[in-house]
């Protein structure tokens, strides 16, 4: 679970969660039955990297639910296979979340819970999807993966069998501003810089952060991790 998402975040939906749930539900299904129509073996293979628990305890569905409903519906109604992965890093939440993936595996739709962070499982999921379409989708709370990964995947390893590529991503203006705040911070971590750094795939953000009115650091949990 990514940090931010604790206390009361499971019981019900907020707004940002709305939204994201919304454009989710409209883009998995176009993608996955324009492409997996078109695929030789009509399958998509999709990832959640922060997938938490997969639903709520009010029992609405979160990101994870939502994507299993979209490869039940294909599968059953249109024959193609949406092989999910999902990765939560938390064992409580994940504990949660392999009891909600469990379900529909009992149905008949291939998917898989990891626990661990995203960039554990990857490589796996990339393999997976060779020559046929794939769907990621990165919601962390905090920092994504690194730009140098991204880039790595989606212009080096992707566009060698060139089968179709999407990347959903939530990136967080908050934990740009608040980690943005270690440059001019007596406070500041190197490490949270070096975090930041690989994120933006170099230095040049400090400049402008050194200058910015940006909030001064506060050094939490994330930030030493």
């Amino acid at each position: 679970m990514s940090t931010g998402t604790g206390g009361d975040y499971w019981k019900d939906k907020g707004l940002p969660s709305i939204f994201k749930h919304e454009l989710l539900k409209r883009y998995l299904p176009q993608f996955g039955g324009m492409t997996g129509s078109q695929s030789q073996d009509k399958r998509v293979v999709y990832l959640d990297g922060y997938a938490g628990e997969g639903r709520y305890e009010n029992g609405d569905p979160a990101s994870t639910e939502i994507a299993l409903r979209v490869a039940s519906h294909f599968r059953a109604q249109h024959g193609i296979t949406v092989e999910c992965f999902f990765t939560e890093a938390q064992q409580k939440s994940f504990d949660r979340l392999h009891q909600v993936v469990e379900q529909y595996r009992a149905d008949g739709v291939l998917a898989h819970a990891r626990r661990g962070e995203v960039d554990g499982v990857l490589d796996t999921v990339i393999q997976r999807a060779g020559g046929a379409p794939l769907f990621l989708f990165l919601d962390p709370c905090g920092l994504v993966l690194p730009q140098n990964r991204l880039v790595d995947v989606l212009a080096r390893q992707r566009r060698q069998t060139k089968p179709p590529t999407e990347l959903l991503m939530n990136f967080s203006m908050m934990a740009v501003w608040r980690l943005g705040g270690h440059v001019r911070s007596p406070h500041g971590t190197e490490r949270a810089l070096q975090r930041f750094d690989d994120m933006c795939g170099g230095t040049w953000w400090r400049e402008y952060f050194a200058e910015a009115a940006a909030p001064k650091a506060k050094v939490g949990a994330a930030d030493r991790s």
